[in-house]
This record gives structure tokens, sequence and C-alpha cells, in this order.
């Protein structure tokens, strides 16, 4: 039986002394603290940016470099409830972890700690350790905040007015793009004091979801994809529908007092002033142009940016319509049509599902294999392990992104973790295989979202639509041409079409903002979205390699917790603590 007090006890032993290693600067003393394969996640602690070593030589060489200069100190074990010292179960074995805190010359922090005995021994190492930055000091993130002492005399009406006239005629901040992500991006700088003011091309806010196809629902759990600082509702549905999040979006303008402009977009080229150190931007608002003159632009245009669409050969001979998944809507233009889609991604395969439904001949044409799983599954094993229901969203948050996301990947697909995932699937898959897909089980979708945002969908019923026919595949295959009656295929075949629809994906929000940016500059940012050689998402709420200019991007998780390390490095900026 093992004592209560055991996980206090070994947790305890370990930090003092991975905190004196760190405290009287030894890299090396800090690295023998880790299991020989321990992760190290380090964001914006000991430089301006989110990395992750693996391995005790990368961290003592990462730690040589910049763990004298950091002067840590101040480190102290989390008494809270979430992050005392407490097993845990991984698999077959058993860990501990804990939460601490620390503090640098110009911040506080937090880290969060997963130990495992090494080789099976009584001596106990740490396989995760991440150590973040959370607040600059004397500039904390605001929480509540007595309005009485904010209005000085005036009514809030008055204050507002005021507050927001200014943001408007100088923002230090423009984000472009209230979609998710660019709301609380806006939300989070808000609390950091941090002027900023959020540009929308739509007409309203939540429009980039009221656009979309009717049947557009959410496939996550809410746990997953509440906002920024604002619990959902109880009753909020478990897959919330497209309008409801729109509704979600628009509301959220109010409640978290947000200036955005809708109607509104960059016209022109905006240019960066080195000098200066100042954007000059040109918007059109509600058909005014205003100049402005922000020191950063933060682009959350989204990660899946304008569509892609294929140009196959011979366009002119088919004379149906083609239109790209952007531009479906519902069943009805398409009743007494043989509809041919392309793709075999999320958003193609909820259209041949409503297509089906409604009665309607639907073929999909697989390019290349694909991951698929249960939704319910996913949800109920692997999104709901990181976002357990009833447990604060900071918690969540700051525990998921203690992990280093090449040390997930590994986990996720370990031999042991495969395994049960192929298992669970099974008779999904085998209806699929009747069916004719063609399956990836060498990468779930969690590893496919890190590294490309595509190449998997999550099954809500639609296998049993494949299954009896009512959707019809050709996989393996590529149109290469249209024909009068539809497409030519590589294996050269013809699949008749009266419509077809193009579920194609979309470009890069790198490419799509060479538009407005141009080449030169888009070109000397960096990738967004992916994974780099440490296993960290790309560009994303990191430097791109131009200054001034940020990319947000990714789900409800990565807005909320990402733009806490946007907000940090642009008020170090302000404050002249970092330079870019």
């Amino acid at each position: 039986m093992t004592a209560p007090d055991e996980p206090v006890r070994i947790a305890t032993e370990w930090f003092a002394a991975y905190s004196d290693a760190l405290q009287s600067g030894k890299p090396e003393a800090v690295a023998a603290s880790f299991l020989p394969q321990g992760w190290l996640r380090d964001a914006l602690t000991f430089t301006w940016d989110t990395r992750s070593l693996e391995g005790r030589e990368k961290i003592t060489n990462y730690l040589s470099e910049t763990l004298a200069t950091a002067k840590i100190h101040g480190l102290k074990m989390d008494d809270d409830l979430y992050f005392r010292p407490a097993y845990f179960q991984f698999g077959p074995f058993q860990g501990i972890s804990f939460g601490y805190s620390f503090e640098t010359p110009i911040a506080l922090g937090r880290g969060f700690v997963q130990l495992f005995p090494e080789g099976g021994g009584e001596q106990w190492k740490a396989q995760v350790v991440s150590i973040m930055l959370t607040d600059l000091k004397g500039h904390e993130e605001q929480g509540r905040t007595n309005y009485e002492d904010v209005v000085n005399g005036r009514t809030w009406g008055e204050y507002r007015a005021e507050y927001e006239a200014k943001v408007q005629s100088d923002p230090y901040v423009i984000v472009i793009g209230a979609g998710q992500v660019g709301l609380q991006v806006a939300a989070r700088f808000k609390q950091n004091d941090i002027p900023t003011l959020v540009v929308e091309r739509n007409n309203r806010v939540g429009d980039n979801w009221r656009k979309r196809y009717d049947s557009l629902a959410l496939h996550t759990i809410p746990e997953h994809h509440q906002m920024l600082y604002q619990p959902l509702p109880t009753n909020w549905p478990k897959y919330p529908p497209r309008d409801r999040v729109a509704g979600l979006l628009e509301t959220y303008v109010t409640t978290q007092e947000l200036t955005v402009w809708t109607r509104s977009y960059p016209v022109g080229r905006p240019v960066y002033s080195p000098e200066a150190k100042r954007w000059t931007v040109v918007i059109s608002h509600d058909g005014q142009e205003v100049e402005l003159h922000p020191a950063h632009i933060v682009l959350a245009t989204g990660t899946l940016g304008a569509p892609h669409i294929p140009s196959y050969a011979d366009r002119d001979v088919f004379k149906g319509p083609v239109i790209h998944s952007t531009a479906y809507a519902n069943p009805t233009p398409f009743k007494g049509k043989d509809v041919v889609v392309v793709g075999s991604g999320q958003s193609a395969v909820d259209i041949c599902e409503d297509l089906a439904k409604a009665g309607i001949s639907v073929t999909m044409i697989q390019r290349a294999p694909t991951t698929v799983s249960g939704r319910d599954w996913e949800m109920a094993n692997v999104v709901s392990l990181s976002f357990p229901k009833g447990v604060p969203a900071e918690v969540m948050d700051f525990k998921f992104a203690s992990m280093p996301r090449g040390h997930l990947c590994n986990m996720i697909m370990s031999k042991e973790a495969m395994a049960v995932y192929v298992a669970a699937q099974a008779d999904l898959h085998a209806k699929l295989r009747k069916a004719g897909v063609i399956l990836n089980l060498e990468k779930p979708q969690a590893v496919l979202w890190f590294e490309r945002m595509g190449g998997y969908w999550m099954d809500k019923g639609s296998a049993d639509l494949f299954a009896s026919g009512d959707i019809k595949v050709k996989a393996g295959v590529e149109p290469t041409a249209y024909t009068s009656t539809g497409f030519r295929l590589s294996d050269g075949s013809e699949l008749r079409a009266d419509a077809i629809i193009l579920a194609t994906g979309y470009l890069n929000m790198r490419e799509v903002n060479k538009t407005l940016f141009g080449a030169d500059v888009i070109d000397k940012t960096s990738a967004v979205w992916g994974m780099d050689e440490e296993g960290e998402i790309c560009g994303s709420y990191r430097p791109s390699g131009y200054p001034g200019l940020w990319y947000a991007s990714g789900d409800f998780y990565n807005a909320r917790y990402g733009s806490k390390h946007l907000a940090l490095q642009i008020k170090a900026i302000a404050l002249g603590l970092h330079s870019q």
C-alpha cells in the first residue's frame, strides 16, 4: 500500500535538486534531473521564443547558452488543488506530476513536471519539465477590476466612448480577422493593456461560420472549444451547430468589450518603418479609408485560408456546376443529380453525408489514404484526457501546453497506443474497407493535426452510408481532366457527374497574405503550422521573422493559450525588454 504522502516526498526531493541546479546556474546538473530522453519545454523564459529540447545533451547545450542570463530564482512547489504532487497513470506506467512557480528579474513564471522512476528503480527523474513565463513584473495581466476605480467619476458609457476613440485612432496592434482566433487574441491583449483594433471583412462577426454549409457543426467537446475568460453555458450542445458558434463569437465581442470594425479590410500595401517601428496601413472601414500606424499587425486570417482550387484540364468541356466546398450550402440545388466530391477530409465527408441523407447520388474521389476514427471515441479517449470535464480551462490549457508536441506525438504513435487505436476502430474500418476506402493506419488524427491540419476525418455516421453504398468511393486516383459528362481519372477511367464539389482544401495563410503584404515581406517570415525540428508548431504566436508581423492560428485551445505568449512578447517589446 503506497503512503498518501509518497508523491509529495518524491516530488519534494526531486524539486530540491532541480531548483538548486537552476538557481546556481549548473546546466549539467539540471539535465541530470531528467530521464535520458526527457523533454524540457521552455516558453519565453530563456529566449523570447518557445523551444523543446529532448535528451540530456540538448538540454545541457541549450542551458549552457541561456541559463546564466535568465537568473531564475524564487522556485516554489505549487500547492494549488490541480497542481499538488499526485500520481497519474500513463498506460502501464505510474508517474508523479506537480506544478511550480519561479521568478526572473523581469517576470513571473510557472512550470509543470512529470516524473517516472528511472529504469523501474527507486530514483525518480523527469520525463517532462515545462518552464513558462506568465507575467511581466509590474505589468501583470488584469483580472477582475472595480469599474468605479476605472471611470474616475464618469459614467461607464463616457469611459467606454473615450477608450474606444483612443483605440480606433491609435491602436498599438491591429488584428486582421475576427474569427475565434482573432477575437481571443484581442481579449488577451485587452487584459494586458495592449490597445488592439480587430478588423473583419464580413458584415457581422461570426459570418465566417454562417457562410459555410448549413449542416456544419464543431466536432469537439465544449471543454476544448470554450472561449478565453468565458466558460460556455452549462446547456451548451456537445457538438454545437454552425449558427450557435457564430452567435458565440458575436456575443463575445460584447461581453469582452472588444474593439472590432466589421466591413473593414486593408487596402493597398502595409509598409513597415524600421526607424519608427510602426506600420502605415490603410483600412477601408465601412466604405471610408482610414490611415493607421500600429506597431504590430497580427494575422488571424485562418490557418487554412483561401480555397485551393485545382486546375484540371478541359474545364470548358464540362457544362455542369463546379464549386469549392466553401460555396456548398445544402443539398437542395443537387436534387436529382449525380454529384462527385473530390477530397476525403472532414468537409468532404460531411458534404457527402449531407447529400446521401437527402437521397442524392454522390461519389467521393479519395486521392490519398485517409485516417478515420469515430468522433465520439476521439472525444472520449483522446481529447477529454487533456480537457476533462469540470476542470477550469486555464488549468487544462497550462497542462496541455506543458507537453512538448514531439513527445506527445511519440506517445500517440507508440506501439501500445497504436494497437489500442486500431482495435477501437476495427468495426468502423471494416465498413469503410468494404466500401473501398483506403485507410491510413500509420498516423492518428492528432499527429496529422499537428503536422498538416488535414488528412483525416472524424466519423459521425458516414461509415454506415459508405458500407451501404449510399456514398460511393473511387479511391487511389486523381482527376486529370474534365469531360462532357464528368471527370477523366488517373487510372484511365471516367466518372459520371452532373455537378462537382471540390473539397480540396485551402491555401496556407502565409501564401494568402502575399497578396496583401507582398512576397518580399512574407518570404521573410517562417512557415505557418506544421512542426519544426524540435516538434514545436511553426510560426504561430512566435516571432515570424519580420518585425511587427505575427501569425495567430490553430483551434480554440491554440488561441486561448498561444495568445498569452503573444501578448507577453508584444508587451515586452513595448516596455523595451525585448527587441525584434
